[in-house]
């Protein structure tokens, strides 16, 4: 049965309550709004009764320029390469301090920052109620339905009823809201846009509003306060422009000032907001007249389509995407609460949230599957720290691609959640890090190949950040390409056609030609990383001082390895085995030292295992190898792997915490993900930088502050509870915590390629095993013999074109198969 039949055939799609998040009264700020968007643009709904606050971002709103990586003062080769020779010979001195100021005088500046766009304000209030004040409010609720991505507010006044609907169409590429009323006196409506970006035209009419912007040239982190916060320039290379367009339609008489109107029953709005941004890593086209015309055009085309047909289309687009997987992870509550409710009543319960209500897991899966298919779309730019969401001008950590963990965090899900399409902007953004990474190599390391570090934006910056101040431990860190090309290979394992490899094979290729040039041979004669950071960590000198710089950290040998093995198994895939980088890197892989227990049985983050200076430091990066890696684990291995993350601790960061579920279920302790999980639905105690990890009412994670790794990592990480693949089997309910003892799932995928759905629920013995499973090949790769795996017994299947295997619980002890055709 696929997902959306299953979910059909259970009442518990849309607005019944399962994907479905509401509250009894308005936001009360930004982490109470609720998200909507199309890939594009991205609108945080509030929800106030007498002003509708749409805060509106444009994905493609970015500081800077391709300019931005040659402003200030930039590295030259010689002096890159005295600085690198200095850390090597530092490093083998024990002078790790000194070899950390070496690498800061590799540190550009920083990269440019996620913008916040518009914020349209739509004023609404009985006609002649402005001079009575005599209306009773009544009924109030605002919700999003995930299933159809619309959000709605509903009240009543005066016993009349007054709707609010919201939706973002990525086929219309535009933003609309509808409002209604019953009332007999109808509505006086006003709709006036602002900006925190530089205004250079505005206008507001009966029957339009528009707005063209400048964006700054420059905006410096907000942990880089010593620099100008935010920059304009008048130089047309150094930065974008954006506009944003309106067109609205109703009922009643046009107001004598501005866009407005009373006496209205019924109105239609229609935005579309646009930039000059041309692409990745290109410089940008256009004016902001240009941008304006055609905002303009997608919002006529939309009213002349009508909206009915632009509602029509935005649902069947949603839903073609979100209705791939649907899940239900226990019934939900009997009384219809609000979320903000559930969230309270869970947290008050001395067992955890999900003991009281388990359903919650399942709506924060589909949530973040929802956040993922808004923010991340084919022709788009990738999903950042925010998604396609932020209010700040200065973004917590630029809002940019931090490719330690964060950035592939988001699109973890891409494949097991049946979106694999989805990280097509992702892949962009390897194409464009492939080219400006190429110079990088070339100025910094002397080297062949491409290399990126450990933040990037969309013109694609590569070279270390830092301004020469900030401390290697992140601001040094040339291994993202390593983990990005992961997501290349993962998509191959996943049923990616040949014509998909071909084009991987570039940046693939030219990456290890990088890091084969990188490597250095240790005194041992094995091949290690010299200089080298475990990124944002550090370890205790001898004398107690904390260092961050070091030689061949386990991160980087175990990428280099898994960057080398991806290598030959791409080339004897396209028969390229007698390339040269091909056979310098098969004779490389044996000589890079494997992962092995160290001090007190963990796994260590340098090959020299040095004492830990921050041991429940939230980064796992030494633990990469067991997930999103996929090495197989020996006994030794996975004891390190459970020691290690037992010394971490549980506790951390929202993104952490989704990192160590998938770890754990890895390693097959439901017991372990019961203790996270209950970390993961905490609310979040404070809307900034304090407080800690959990959620904010709308169901972000926090950091804190925000970042939408931590909701897309769920994804990904719930998915290993109930479904692993990468080990050559099919494993079901490898790690499912006891709280969800009752459930089922449609339309998970396995490698290579198989949907998945899954019932499952306490045997006779108590025991929570599988009731039914359904595998059926969604691609050529999946016609093939599997072994399905559940609770060390072993089941085998066969998959053909037309026919998918169904098996029961029973079946694992008896070996029984049932073929049906689909």
């Amino acid at each position: 049965m696929s997902a959306d039949a299953r979910a059909k055939d259970e009442g518990e799609l849309g607005s019944v309550g399962r994907d479905v998040l509401w509250f009894d009264r308005p936001a009360n700020g930004w982490l109470e709004a609720l998200p909507l968007g199309n890939g594009r643009i991205g609108v945080m709904a509030h929800g106030g009764v007498e002003v509708e606050h749409l805060q509106v971002n444009d994905g493609t709103a970015w500081s800077g320029s391709v300019d931005s990586e040659h402003a200030g003062v930039v590295v030259g080769a010689r002096a890159a390469a005295a600085a690198i020779s200095a850390a090597r010979t530092a490093v083998a001195a024990g002078e790790f301090d000194e070899a950390a100021r070496q690498l800061q005088l590799l540190q550009h500046r920083h990269t440019q920052s996620y913008l916040p766009f518009v914020d349209l304000r739509i004023h609404s209030i009985v006609t002649g109620s402005a001079s009575t004040g005599a209306t009773e409010v009544t009924g109030y609720r605002r919700s999003l339905d995930l299933a159809s991505a619309s959000y709605v507010v509903g009240y009543r006044v005066d016993g009349y009823e007054v709707r609010r609907e919201v939706f973002v169409s990525h086929p219309d590429d535009v933003a609309v809201v509808t409002i209604g009323t019953d009332h007999p006196a109808g509505l006086d409506l006003s709709i006036a846009f602002t900006s925190p970006l530089r205004i250079t035209g505005s206008a507001s009419t009966p029957d339009e509003a528009w707005m063209t912007l400048r964006l700054p040239s420059d905006v410096a982190p907000t942990h880089d306060d010593g620099e100008e916060p935010v920059s304009y320039s008048d130089d047309p290379a150094s930065s974008m422009e954006g506009a944003v367009a309106l067109s609205w339609v109703h009922d009643g008489r046009a107001g004598t000032e501005g866009t407005a109107a009373t006496g209205v029953h019924r109105a239609t709005i229609v935005f579309s907001t646009r930039t000059t941004f041309a692409g990745i890593a290109r410089r940008p086209e256009g004016t902001a007249r240009e941008a304006l015309a055609t905002a303009r055009e997608r919002v006529s085309a939309a009213l002349d389509t009508g909206v009915a047909s632009v509602r029509s289309s935005q649902r069947a687009d949603h839903a073609r995407l979100f209705r791939r997987v649907a899940i239900s992870t226990g019934p939900v509550p009997a009384v219809d609460l609000p979320i903000d409710e559930r969230l309270r009543r869970g947290n008050a319960n001395s067992l955890g949230v999900l003991s009281l209500d388990p359903a919650l897991a399942g709506l924060l899966y589909s949530y973040g599957r929802y956040l993922f298919i808004c923010s991340s779309r084919a022709g788009g730019l990738p999903a950042n720290l925010q998604g396609i969401w932020n209010d700040q001008l200065r973004a917590p950590w630029s809002g940019n691609y931090t490719t330690n963990i964060n950035v592939e965090m988001n699109y973890w899900q891409a494949e097991v959640a049946n979106l694999s399409e989805l990280a097509d902007p992702l892949f962009a953004l390897i194409d464009g890090l492939s080219v400006t990474g190429a110079a990088t190599a070339r100025r910094i390391y002397d080297a062949p190949g491409w290399v990126a570090h450990h933040n990037t934006d969309p013109w694609a910056y590569s070279p270390p950040v830092g301004h020469g101040r900030h401390d290697p431990r992140w601001a040094f860190w040339p291994l993202a390409g390593p983990w990005l090309i992961r997501h290349l290979w993962e998509h191959l394992l996943f049923g990616a056609d040949d014509g998909f490899a071909r084009r991987a094979w570039t940046p693939v290729r030219s990456s290890a030609e990088f890091f084969l040039h990188w490597l250095v041979e240790l005194p041992d004669g094995s091949l290690g990383t010299v200089p080298s950071t475990s990124p944002e960590n550090g370890f205790a000198q001898p004398d107690g001082r904390e260092a961050s710089v070091d030689a061949s950290s386990t991160m980087d040998l175990v990428l280099i390895a898994d960057l080398f093995r991806i290598v030959r198994a791409m080339a004897e895939r396209l028969g390229l085995d007698d390339d040269p980088v091909v056979r310098r890197a098969a004779s490389a892989l044996p000589r890079l030292p494997d992962p092995v227990p160290g001090r007190d049985g963990m796994i260590p983050e340098w090959r020299a295992d040095r004492p830990q200076n921050d041991p429940t430091h939230r980064h796992l990066s030494h633990l990469y190898f067991a997930f999103p890696g996929d090495l197989p684990l020996t006994p030794a291995l996975r004891a390190a792997v459970s020691a290690s993350l037992d010394g971490r601790g549980d506790d951390a960061t929202g993104w952490s915490l989704a990192w160590k579920v998938a770890l754990r279920a890895r390693l097959r302790q439901p017991r372990r993900v019961s203790d996270l999980m209950r970390l993961v639905f905490r609310n979040a105690e404070a809307h900034g930088r304090g407080g800690t990890a959990g959620l904010y009412p709308n169901l972000f994670v926090a950091h804190p502050p925000f970042q939408i790794d931590g909701n897309l990592g769920f994804v990904a990480a719930l998915t290993e509870c109930l479904l692993q693949s990468h080990a050559g089997v099919i494993e079901l309910l490898p790690a499912l915590p006891l709280e969800l003892a009752s459930g089922w799932v449609a339309g998970i995928v396995a490698r290579p390629g198989i949907e998945v759905a899954l019932r499952w629920g306490p045997d006779r013995a108590g025991t929570v095993a599988p009731i039914e499973a359904t595998f059926t090949p969604v691609r050529p790769s999946g016609w093939a013999h599997h072994r399905v795996v559940w609770n060390g017994r072993e089941v085998s299947i066969d998959l053909t074109r037309g026919l998918a295997a169904t098996l029961h619980g029973s079946d694992f002890d008896v070996g029984a198969v049932r073929m049906d055709r689909y």
